[in-house]
């Protein structure tokens, strides 16, 4: 696991389930200290390992206390028990937490321990404290790590209070940051925010997290003068104390489920953590993780952006990725989960069971996802034995930790129980902003409660990463909502009783009972004022959903849908589900969204014809012009974003530009081809306009910088892509490249490499250069072509010299040729400086059109 973890909240700790009175004399005697008494319990043999254990936590580790919670037992055979426990010890400063396992029979004399075994063990945690150790004036001081260097020419240092360990320091005074990406498209991407391909700024204060030998080989300083009493520079140390309080959650901190306080680890290695104080600039935050796929990241706390994250250059990658992180560590194969929410109050209350499969030797936890505002209940196994666990509320991150050790093919059953206020976000793609839409709608808004929870929201505890699993899931809404879920809805029945996991007043007297056999990558709700209109049964099953009080219902769109997956399958391959609803609601915002097994539509504004004002023109994705764009998109995500998935964030083209591309191609076969031509021109241009924002594999982080470049890049400039590729490779062997692809990786991440390969293996050509300049690079062709044409009777002769102004650029250039006799298409493949074709046509040639409906983007000029 990645050991790096921001927070930003304490919790309370968990309810404890009662300790049982025989097992009192082990709680009695540990926390009072009667070591001897407490060792009595165990039966001879186990005495002196057990006595080496007190030693070595209360003499070589220096803990001078210990509680001792009780979490559960099992039976076994004879009169032989278990009982689970989880220990804290601590002292002023630091703490162990322990999960123990305690075999024990109940004899006349009392209570025998038989056997005792630490199932888990934490890396020591600390308290940490500011002011510490002490503060001393400094000179000349630097601080160094991968592309950063910090320099104060006078400041004052301010220790943590861990005798004998460095790990924190805060830094007071004027100084001067600079930050310096390797990477270039990095660079670019500061260069968007700051106008310099570097971030550097006057600083006023920092807050460093590091190990010891960090800082002796990357802080130098000498020293003017020590410390001094906390009263003589009042100013100085309170402002340290304001730094730590506000820094210190933000990373190496665990909110824990005993104690509820925080507690933090040391960074190993050269793991670093610099929060920066620059003053009118704001406030940022370098990260080094040694251990993670990308080293570096540079954030911008104050607009919450991400601004950088990569590894630096001349790194060897298969030196660094010694450690297995949580999520390979084990597979969730299906969610029995049951869930009420309230709109009104927005209250929702959960139990969650959780199947996982270990895949490794000796499991002893799990890392998960779930909204912060959600407040757990407890976490058992099914043995009903209560779990520790740990939370990280800023990144939203759950760990949870087994009562034992579970060896590889093994499965584990868990049931979570949480609850809370939760108000889901709206989505942030597919969709066009609300500004301004209201002139365009053709009558009324009618907007009607409807309430969206899907992987965003995080109501579930759900994996850290998006995997395939099957789930059960029953769900309780007030009776004038209707619930609808991915999966097939199996019944709707009225209840008998409120269940005895629910932690507030039941809002319904019915509940909806889905079941998904065909694995999701996570799980999807909508709560509204709809009721089924329209059913069509077939090999895919279609319905139509649609608020109760709206304007006049859609009917005709199940038949759209019905073409749009018959055109698709052709394409792609079987759809993934066994049903696909359709809701159409009045929102304020345009678009849709397209959770696994339905498509949310909102109702739509009217376009007003080509070359007219569309559905927000200014929007690059927005090709609604064309009636059943969204409706196409949205199913288009069945297949990709659905039926598989992207495996990273610069991944994220595929499910957003093969479904764009996607949608252009279904309604080019409906709407002809001088329709797809508009369309791809629509596209091209914005492309043209936004490229320079970074390429296509930065994904989801240009969104942090440009709302609609993210849309024109990773939505159109890929899609763009994917129509090159069909020209340079042939229609035939494209599509049958993209079902392969499809079918093979059917419920799986995949990454750009993955489906380059595949276009390889299927292609036998070489596409690494194609994919690194329209998906690695921002640069576009800028082309100058010049024409020499003869005739020569009933032919003739057409010499097209292209020459590349800028870095030579790989792509197919289309030719339309339009002589006296006929219209003729040529694909001639480009990609060096400059290259010379010759062409015979036949005919006399009247016409060259170059790059018609500008499918290649960039700068073309025919001379």
């Amino acid at each position: 696991m990645v050991s790096l973890i921001f927070l930003f909240q304490t919790g309370s700790p968990s309810v404890q389930p009662d300790f049982p009175a025989y097992l009192k004399p082990i709680k009695l005697y540990l926390e009072n200290r009667q070591f001897e008494d407490y060792l009595n319990l165990f039966s001879p043999e186990l005495r002196q390992q057990e006595r080496e254990n007190l030693i070595e936590h209360f003499e070589t580790d220096g803990l001078d206390s210990v509680s001792i919670f009780f979490a559960g037992q099992s039976s076994e055979a004879g009169n032989q028990s278990r009982a689970f426990f989880q220990v804290v010890f601590q002292n002023d400063y630091s703490a162990l937490i322990e999960v123990w396992q305690i075999s024990y029979r109940l004899e006349a004399s009392g209570l025998i321990i038989t056997d005792k075994r630490v199932s888990r063990s934490s890396s020591r945690l600390y308290r940490l404290r500011f002011p510490g150790k002490g503060n001393f004036l400094v000179k000349d001081l630097s601080l160094t790590q991968k592309d950063l260097t910090i320099n104060f020419s006078q400041a004052e240092v301010f220790l943590d209070n861990l005798p004998e360990i460095n790990t924190a320091l805060i830094i007071i005074g004027r100084g001067q940051v600079k930050f310096e990406p390797s990477d270039e498209i990095e660079k670019n991407q500061l260069r968007q925010r700051f106008k310099k391909p570097y971030f550097e700024a006057e600083i006023s204060s920092l807050y460093v997290r590091g190990s010891t030998g960090f800082f002796q080989a990357n802080l130098k300083y000498e020293i003017v003068a020590r410390s001094q009493k906390p009263a003589e520079r009042q100013a100085e140390t309170d402002l340290a104390a304001s730094i730590f309080a506000r820094n210190y959650p933000r990373s190496f901190t665990v909110e824990n489920s005993i104690t509820g306080e925080l507690l933090t680890f040391l960074p190993q290695s050269d793991e670093t953590v610099i929060e920066i104080q620059a003053g009118r600039k704001g406030e940022f935050t370098y990260v080094y993780t040694p251990f993670a796929e990308e080293e570096i990241i540079f954030l911008d706390r104050r607009q919450n952006r991400l601004l950088n994250s990569y590894s630096p250059a001349g790194e060897e990658p298969g030196l660094k990725r010694m450690f297995v992180r949580f999520e390979e560590k084990y597979k969730i194969e299906s969610y029995q989960l049951e869930a009420s929410y309230v709109p009104a109050n927005h209250l929702m209350s959960a139990r969650a069971g959780l199947t996982l499969l270990s895949v490794i030797d000796e499991l002893d936890g799990l890392q998960l996802r779930l909204n912060p505002e959600l407040q757990i209940r407890q976490i058992i196994d099914d043995q009903n034995r209560q779990l520790y666990y740990t939370r990280d509320r800023l990144r939203k991150f759950l760990y949870v930790y087994l009562a034992e050790k579970s060896s590889k093919g093994q499965r584990v059953n868990l049931n979570i129980f949480y609850e809370g206020q939760i108000m889901p976000p709206p989505p942030q793609t597919d969709v066009l902003t609300s500004q301004g839409l209201g002139q365009y709608y053709s009558e009324p808004r009618v907007i009607r409660d409807s309430y969206l929870f899907t992987s965003s929201s995080d109501w579930y505890p759900a994996p850290a990463t998006e995997k395939y699993f099957t789930f059960d899931l029953k769900l309780y809404v007030p009776d004038d909502y209707y619930a609808l879920a991915s999966g097939q809805l199996v019944a709707k029945q009225p209840l008998t009783g409120q269940p005895d996991w629910s932690g507030q007043a039941w809002p319904s007297s019915y509940v909806y009972i889905y079941q998904g056999r065909r694995p999701v990558k996570y799980l999807s709700f909508l709560a509204g004022h709809f009721k089924p209109e329209r059913k069509i049964t077939g090999q895919v099953g279609l319905e139509y959903l649609a608020a109760k009080d709206g304007p006049a219902k859609n009917g005709a769109l199940l038949e759209e849908a019905g073409k749009i997956l018959e055109f698709y399958q052709n394409l792609f391959g079987d759809f993934p589900y066994e049903q696909l609803s359709i809701v159409q609601r009045f929102w304020p915002a345009g678009g849709g969204v397209s959770p696994p097994g339905y498509v949310v539509l909102n109702e739509e504004p009217d376009s007003q014809g080509p070359g007219k004002l569309m559905v927000r023109a200014d929007n690059p994705v927005d090709l609604s012009y064309w009636p059943g764009y969204y409706l196409a998109h949205e199913i288009a995500h069945q297949w990709w974003g659905h039926g598989l998935t992207y495996g990273t964030y610069r991944d994220n083209w595929l499910t957003e530009g093969l479904s764009q591309f996607s949608a252009i191609l279904y309604l080019q076969q409906k709407y002809g081809q001088k329709a797809g031509e508009e369309m791809q021109k629509k596209i091209s241009k914005w492309v043209s306009k936004k490229s320079g924002l970074g390429p296509v594999t930065l994904g989801l982080r240009l969104s942090h910088l440009d709302f609609t470049g993210y849309q024109a890049i990773v939505y159109d400039k890929a899609a763009l892509a994917l129509f090159m590729l069909k020209d340079l490779l042939g229609e035939e062997l494209f599509y049958q490249s993209l079902k392969t692809f499809y079918q093979k990786n059917l419920f799986k991440p995949v990454r750009t490499s993955d489906f380059r390969l595949a276009l390889e293996r299927a292609s036998g050509q070489d596409l690494r250069q194609f994919f690194h300049d329209w998906f690695d690079s921002e640069a576009l062709p800028d082309v100058e072509i010049k024409k020499k044409i003869s005739r020569d009777n009933d032919q003739t002769r057409l010499e097209l010299s292209v020459r590349q102004l800028k870095k030579p650029v790989l792509f197919p250039l289309v030719i339309i040729l339009k002589t006296d006799q006929d219209s003729l298409v040529r694909i001639l493949r480009i990609e060096n400086q400059e290259q010379v074709f010759e062409l015979q046509i036949p005919g006399q040639l009247k016409v060259i059109e170059i790059n018609p409906g500008h499918r290649v983007p960039g700068h073309f000029k025919l001379k």
